[in-house]
């Protein structure tokens, strides 16, 4: 599902007002689904969330841990981070929109928990899931 978009911001911002890839990574029978979304305030980000978490699919999930970065009127960025009772998942999301330099976006990682604890795994595959809709935005 995608909007095309055209703003030219300091910073990366989305090519598309949304994306989701779901499933992108699966780890000994963990899921996970990447979305990136086009914001521009805080509102945007609250209506955005509560949208998702209605959702069926988002709803039955074990996780959605999320981060976003956005330019203010005043040229300071606003950025935070949710994980979800997944420790530390937000923070390696923001750190990812950080090193990429992406503003008005925010990334939702959503994990399906398999059954099995993937232990320090999970961090990677959450830093993973960010970099491929990141590096899918960049390529589309």
């Amino acid at each position: 599902m995608t909007d095309r978009l055209s703003f030219d911001f300091f910073g990366k911002t989305p090519k598309y007002k949304r994306k989701i890839l779901k499933d992108v990574i699966i780890d000994r029978k963990s899921k996970y689904t990447s979305i990136l979304w086009f914001v521009i305030s805080k509102e945007e980000v609250e209506s955005f969330m509560k949208d998702i978490l209605t959702d069926s699919y988002f709803k039955k999930a074990t996780h959605n841990t999320f981060a976003y970065r956005i330019k203010l009127e005043n040229w300071s960025v606003l950025e935070w981070k949710n994980d979800d009772w997944e420790v530390w998942a937000g923070m390696c999301i923001l750190r990812e929109l950080q090193r990429e330099d992406f503003i008005n976006t925010i990334v939702v990682v959503t994990r399906y928990f398999g059954w099995i604890h993937l232990q320090s795994d999970r961090f990677k595959n959450v830093i993973d899931a960010t970099k491929i809709i990141l590096k899918e935005n960049e390529n589309s």
